[in-house]
């Protein structure tokens, strides 16, 4: 008689083994082993990942603390530069020309116009004064034609040399009339009338013959200055002066010892002069301020 698969005789034994059942729990161990692995590399890269986060937010922090004063640094710099220097004073030239001392007086980053009466040269801002016209012997009136922003204060043409100021900038001429006066009092700017000494390069011949200490308001390399004579001078040897120093254009200021001032880049105050006119009403001035 056939015996089926898997079954036994009366006379047989049947041995169960205990391999079956160990090699299932080696395999369980092995899974729960792979998997406390595999947790264990994965908690691992989260910490990783976590403790560079954290590096890196404080990289950028420490970056911001570094990076912003530099910028407000260089912030303020662009700024600086972006404002001009524009500090107000005057330059002093000592110059000979044919054996003549001549002081040449530039004003820098400053505006003119003209002032009546000593009580305004008090003002801190004036970096150069000088007398401006003359002053009559007979009635202590100013001589010629004189405006002050834009009011007519006396008129005359004794002289034809003029200055005018029309909107801070400038003007010399030589002219019996000029369209600058009318502008001047339509604009609210000033005029003055003074001798004139020198003319296109050539000499103006003057009136008056004696001699003095000469001033003059005149261009220089494009620049308006004053230019004080270092001793006793004709109006004929001080006009040759300034045409041999180049000068094409130049008319008088008032001369001698009247008073005037400059004052230098350092804030230096220096005198001109020594006379200050205290008792003359209409003692006038061009200043630059």
């Amino acid at each position: 008689m056939s015996k089926k698969p898997n079954e036994i005789n009366d006379d047989e034994i049947r041995i169960i083994s205990a391999y079956e059942p160990e090699k299932r729990k080696r395999k369980r161990r092995s899974l729960r082993l792979w998997i406390l692995i595999f947790l264990g590399i994965l908690i691992l890269g989260c910490l990783v990942f976590i403790f560079t986060k954290s590096a890196e937010n404080a990289e950028k922090d420490d970056r911001i603390e570094v990076t912003e004063p530099i910028a407000e640094e260089e912030h303020q710099i662009v700024n600086e530069e972006k404002i001009p220097y524009t500090k107000s004073f005057t330059i002093a030239r000592d110059t000979t020309v044919n054996k003549k001392g001549l002081l040449i007086l530039y004003p820098e980053n400053a505006r003119p116009k003209l002032i009546i009466g000593n009580e305004k040269l008090n003002d801190s801002n004036i970096i150069l004064a000088v007398q401006a016209a003359d002053i009559r012997g007979d009635n202590g009136q100013i001589a010629g034609t004189f405006v002050l922003n834009g009011e007519l204060i006396s008129k005359g043409d004794a002289k034809a040399g003029y200055c005018s100021i029309i909107n801070g900038e400038l003007s010399l001429g030589v002219a019996d009339a000029t369209p600058m006066l009318e502008q001047a009092i339509t604009e609210g700017g000033y005029f003055f009338r003074q001798y004139p000494l020198v003319v296109g390069g050539q000499i103006v011949e003057n009136k008056p013959k004696g001699k003095a200490i000469r001033k003059a308001l005149t261009e220089i390399g494009g620049k308006i200055c004053v230019v004080v004579s270092k001793e006793r001078l004709t109006f004929h040897d001080f006009s040759q002066l300034l045409i041999d120093a180049g000068i094409r254009t130049a008319i008088s200021l008032v001369g001698s010892t009247t008073h005037g001032f400059y004052v230098d880049e350092k804030g230096e105050k220096f005198e001109i002069g020594n006379n200050p006119w205290t008792n003359v009403e209409f003692v006038n001035y061009i200043i630059w301020e």
